[in-house]
């Protein structure tokens, strides 16, 4: 073709198409080794910043007030820029697993090691990590079920009682299905992608996903308060619970020092995985799914969405009674 260009000469419409399809091609391959690259840089960039974070913030107490103000506030934007542009990133995954990871080493290795931990609480936090990890295997397992990956004939779907199409895959869908931008296929009432763990939070998975929160803030709450107890001077509030009082020498000892940004740490994951609780709380309550939250107008009056139109709400106590009811995955919505 590069001679013919040369000489001057005709370039037939085939040997154009062939050429521009191969252009193509190349180009398809170098954005998709650029997009593994990007994902391998989102998944490693955690290991770095937690553990590095962290000892920063063990420095001192102007350096820990930075670190535990501008985090959070990093980390939500850019969560939110990612939920914004539907990126497909590891980060925040990698980023969850890593500090659950150095949340248990910090406190088997270092807080239980100061003999200060009774064995029945020592106990309780295995079996609370435990749970945690039960619980968001299962989330993470059953979240390929809410999937509508095939198409459904047009007869098909009317026995089924389908009376959607999704505009973005053209496919028809069950009512309340709403097709998720980053994991490319259709969720059976898609509640939201949970960059956390990494997959869709749907009907099949919804239960799990508020186990996974609440076993979530028992570890943590549990973690930072024995941590607490242990490297600032405690005080008895009832029989053997305790609480610290005077935490104004942890900076003198750097081992003291990690052990309490660790636990203040803890605590600010117990405030933002309450807040996701309270909030899916209240959805099951109005009887809608976080898609249909965000869908709503939320303008001055609603009242949270109580004088929002709900048409599939059941009432308050029939909406918790579906929710712990579980999901009805007949044989029609597998197979679609």
């Amino acid at each position: 073709m590069s001679n013919r260009l040369l000489q001057c000469k005709c370039v037939g419409a085939r040997l154009v198409s062939r050429a521009v399809v191969a252009m193509v091609d190349r180009v398809r391959l170098l954005l998709r080794d650029c997009a593994a690259k990007n994902i391998l840089l989102d998944a490693a960039l955690p290991l770095l910043l937690v553990p590095t974070l962290g000892w920063c913030a063990a420095q001192g107490v102007w350096t820990s007030i930075v670190v535990f103000t501008s985090l959070p506030l990093a980390l939500v934007y850019a969560h939110f820029i990612c939920a914004r542009t539907h990126s497909q990133t590891k980060f925040f995954a990698v980023w969850a697993l890593i500090s659950i990871i150095l949340i248990f080493l910090v406190f088997e290795l270092i807080v239980v090691k100061m003999l200060e931990i009774r064995q029945d609480e020592n106990y309780c936090f295995y079996l609370l990590t435990f749970l945690l990890g039960a619980c968001v295997y299962k989330t993470k397992v059953l979240a390929a079920s809410a999937r509508l990956n095939n198409d459904v004939k047009y007869s098909e779907a009317l026995l089924r009682e389908f009376d959607m199409m999704c505009p973005v895959c053209r496919k028809s869908v069950p009512s309340r299905t709403f097709h998720c931008h980053i994991c490319h296929s259709c969720i059976i009432k898609r509640d939201l992608h949970c960059a956390w763990l990494d997959c869709c939070i749907g009907e099949t998975n919804h239960y799990w996903y508020m186990l996974s929160l609440l076993t979530l803030i028992c570890q943590l709450t549990l973690c930072s308060n024995l941590i607490l107890t242990t490297a600032c001077h405690p005080f008895v509030v009832w029989g053997s619970i305790m609480l610290p009082d005077d935490c104004t020498d942890v900076y003198f000892d750097i081992i003291y020092a990690i052990c309490f940004v660790t636990a203040i740490y803890c605590v600010l994951c117990v405030v933002f995985a309450l807040s996701l609780l309270c909030h899916e709380a209240w959805l099951i309550s109005l009887g809608v799914t976080g898609h249909e939250w965000r869908q709503m107008s939320h303008a001055w009056g609603s009242c949270l969405g109580l004088r929002e139109p709900r048409p599939f709400s059941k009432g308050f106590l029939g909406n918790w009674a579906l929710f712990f009811k579980g999901p009805k995955m007949t044989s029609s919505s597998q197979t679609v």
